[in-house]
């Protein structure tokens, strides 16, 4: 008998022996507060482990920043609990003390490894060094035992795999909404509430916490709900197949986008108080941004108007989200600055969430200057092994991540495809004498551009890609490429259209006077090109000649009433022809097709601004097949055609902001040119805008004028713009669009050479320049961009002191 106690009390001895050094494991453990010392940090850190083991506590961390950032892992790291702080031993997986480059967006594990904790430690700090920048995550626990507390807490539906509730204190978050507390109890560790919201009540009933879950039932459905522990929601728990994205054939639709900063940083609150959602318009590759208010606590509601499933960027100095919206839906988020969490909540969020989970990569493969076609070919080659690794980085995920949606792997994969067929095609603005060589085009061709999918506004490098590839292949097959500069013929498709039009018996022409057509053209363009070239007088002479021979059938053809009539009409859509050639070439059809026409004739109404004329609007109800496109080309059409209304009503050509350039007749030095414009302004500074009608980013700019003015309305500045290449209709109707116009403010449209000379003195680099001149008239060396107000400001404030 005593034996057999012997036994039983050393076998009890060697439980409890193996209980005292078993190490404790906390999976995806809650966390309070993830932020920076002496400033915020915009989710970096995620603890999805912690081993409390008898000789180390180890600490798993997921790190992930943007990818033009850097991290360093401080070796003074420490964990603090009841007081005290415990080293840190080692890490794997970043080297200490050093800055460190993440890949990309993605997620870089690290294993920190400290001096063991107390047995029995439930909650401790992580501090990562002492100093200013260093970064801290607070009230760590494990899950299970976090669930204890209800209030705040956000719960998901382990069904599902969806957030479905929040609570704080002030208020609750259900079915996108913030809800209001009717009734409150708590017996115990189960709670009972009543949430009312826009006069409407759920009641709320939830259960004990089983290790970290909870039985929540609203308005008599019952779920079991696990606490969201991670930045992130956790991995959906069942596959989902589905493989389509919403396609409304790009009819513009709506989203309700409701959500909250929580605990934002002053220094962000200080960015402004809208929160901005900005998207692409496929038809002319612009954004579209929407805005919407934030209240006293960082929340805000907006209706975001879509033409179809579109990539947006929401808020990119505050959140950096990159994601999908789909219209028709309501989508919440969540973004709390303390704590680093961010969800989604909505009916279809689940491609939100897991986008949170595994953002899109950024592919940044670096051109180089000047590249000849093996350059080319070198930087097509590594850009294709970009991709593949963002593919390779892609299954791993699909590997660990086993229920990864379908809809994300393939908008990311055809992300990646996009991109990398967009950087390629800006690529050729560093290739040698601004040559593409075709085999690069073809590389482009068969491994992009045969792999864009619907709907195309699925991704925002779409319209780029999609523009500057046709516009390659337009200028390769149309345009005449000289020793000193290219270009295309402006009358290039006359035979072509006249032949058209003989064919269907709306002309009658011969194949000689067609032919005749086509050798002034040719001729044409010999001449141009031997002007650039280095032959001598009687080169140039004989082509002149040889021109003059053929100009007169030319002439007399063109001449003929008929004739004449044809190309007047159907001559502003000489570029969407060569445009449509390609396009054809390329057997593009159905949307893809309507888009490309949408795009080209959009570019054309864009840069002239003047309205298209009765022949283009009937080519556009004959042609295009999508509604949406041509709802799209009308309102274009609406609005030019209330801007030239406008322009006339106002009288805008008699306006004092419009002037005259009698002064500069004969002068050709930019110096003096200059000089002269700005002589009636002497004693005040001038800010300078070189600009033309032509270019985007210059009348994005002017859409700010008022703004800029009254901002800068205490500095006595005369605003002095200058056009570049603007035809003079287009020229008045943007300063009557954007009212650029005011006492202190003057325009210019000189003729080419002397905008040429100013231009060549000021030293541009591109469009929009701005230059600031002193009271004596001389060009400043200083930054003066008003699309960086606060900046000018500042500049003009130093200059006056």
């Amino acid at each position: 008998m005593a034996k057999r106690l012997n036994i039983l009390l050393l076998a009890f001895i060697c439980i409890v022996g193996e209980a005292l050094g078993k190490t404790v494991v906390w999976q995806h453990p809650a966390t309070e507060v993830n932020t920076l010392i002496d400033g915020y940090f915009r989710t970096l850190l995620e603890v999805t482990r912690v081993e409390l083991a008898p000789d180390e506590t180890r600490l798993w961390l997921h790190v992930s920043y943007r990818p033009e950032n850097w991290v360093r892992f401080s070796s003074e790291s420490y964990l603090l609990a009841g007081g005290k702080r415990y080293r840190l031993k080692g890490c794997e997986g970043i080297e200490l003390d050093k800055e460190t480059h993440l890949t990309y967006h993605k997620r870089t594990e690290i294993l920190l490894r400290f001096d063991p904790l107390p047995k029995g430690t439930e909650r401790f700090d992580y501090t990562e060094g002492d100093g200013q920048g260093a970064f801290q995550v607070l009230g760590i626990e494990d899950a299970a035992t976090r669930a204890d507390l209800v209030f705040p807490s956000c719960w998901t539906d382990t069904r599902s795999g969806d957030w479905l509730i929040g609570l704080w204190d002030d208020f609750a978050v259900f079915q996108c909404r913030f809800w209001h507390y009717r009734k409150r109890e708590q017996k115990g560790d189960t709670f009972n509430l009543v949430l009312e919201s826009e006069g409407q009540e759920v009641t709320v009933s939830i259960g004990k916490n089983r290790k970290g879950c909870r039985a929540i039932t609203i308005d008599g459905e019952k779920s079991v709900c696990r606490l969201i522990t991670g930045i992130c929601l956790p991995d959906y728990p069942m596959p989902d197949t589905t493989t389509t994205f919403r396609n409304t054939h790009y009819e513009t639709d709506t989203v309700t986008f409701v959500g909250w900063l929580k605990d934002m940083p002053e220094h962000l609150k200080r960015k402004g108080n809208e929160y901005r959602v900005t998207g692409q318009d496929i038809f002319s590759g612009e954004d579209r941004m929407s805005y919407g208010k934030l209240d006293s606590l960082g929340r805000f509601q907006i209706k975001v108007p879509l033409q179809n499933a579109t990539e947006v960027f929401m808020d990119w100095e505050r959140t950096f989200i990159r994601t999908l919206f789909e219209p028709g839906e309501t989508y919440f988020l969540l973004y709390d600055f303390h704590s680093g969490q961010k969800l989604f909540m909505g009916r279809n969020s689940r491609l939100q969430n897991e986008l949170l989970a595994h953002p899109i990569e950024w592919l940044n493969a670096h051109a180089g200057d000047d590249m000849d076609e093996a350059a080319a070919m070198h930087f097509a080659e590594e850009t294709e092994k970009e991709r593949q690794r963002a593919m390779a980085s892609l299954q791993a995920d699909m590997d660990a991540c086993p229920t990864l949606s379908s809809r994300c792997v393939s908008f990311l994969t055809g992300s990646y495809l996009t991109t990398a067929g967009r950087n390629l095609m800006q690529g050729r603005y560093r290739m040698k004498d601004r040559q593409t060589p075709a085999a690069y085009l073809q590389f482009v061709g068969e491994n992009y551009w045969a792999g864009l999918t619907q709907p195309y506004s699925l991704h925002s490098d779409f319209s780029t890609f999609c523009r500057a590839y046709t516009n390659q292949l337009v200028w390769d097959k149309h345009a005449v490429k000289g020793p000193k500069y290219s270009f295309i013929q402006l009358d290039d498709m006359q035979s072509t259209v006249l032949r058209r039009y003989r064919d269907a018996g709306m002309v009658e022409l011969t194949d000689e006077e067609l032919a005749a057509i086509d050798e002034y053209m040719q001729e044409e363009r010999r001449q141009i090109l031997l002007v650039q070239s280095a032959e001598g007088d009687s080169a140039r002479e004989a082509a002149t000649r040889a021109l003059k021979e053929c100009s007169t059938s030319y002439m007399d053809i063109i001449a003929r009433e008929d004739v004449k009539d044809i190309l007047i009409k159907e001559t502003p859509l000489f570029p969407l022809y060569r445009t449509l050639d390609i396009a054809d070439s390329l057997g593009v059809e159905g949307d893809l097709r309507d888009i490309i026409i949408a795009s080209e004739l959009h570019r054309q109404i864009d840069e002239e601004r003047e309205p298209f004329s009765d022949f283009v609007m009937h080519y556009i109800d004959e042609n295009i097949q999508m509604p949406a496109a041509r709802a799209y080309l009308h309102a274009e059409q609406e609005k030019y055609l209330a801007i030239s209304e406008r322009a006339k009503n106002n009288t805008l050509q008699d306006a004092t902001s419009l002037k005259t350039a009698e002064q500069l007749a004969g002068m050709t030095d930019g110096d003096w040119l200059l000089r002269k414009l700005t002589e009636p302004y002497r004693g005040r500074y001038i800010l300078l805008d070189i600009w033309g009608t032509w270019c985007g980013p210059c009348k994005t700019a002017l859409a700010h004028s008022q703004e800029e003015y009254e901002r800068l309305a205490g500095f006595d500045l005369v605003f002095l713009y200058l056009a570049n290449n603007s035809p003079q209709e287009a020229w008045k109707n943007v300063i009557a669009q954007y009212e650029v116009t005011g006492e202190n403010v003057v325009h210019y449209n000189l003729p080419e050479d002397q905008q040429s000379a100013i231009e060549h003195f000021v030293g541009i680099t591109g469009y929009p320049t701005y230059k600031l001149i002193d009271p004596e008239g001389n060009v400043l060396d200083v930054n003066a961009d008003p699309r960086n107000l606060d900046r000018l400001v500042h500049l003009l404030e130093q200059l006056n002191n």
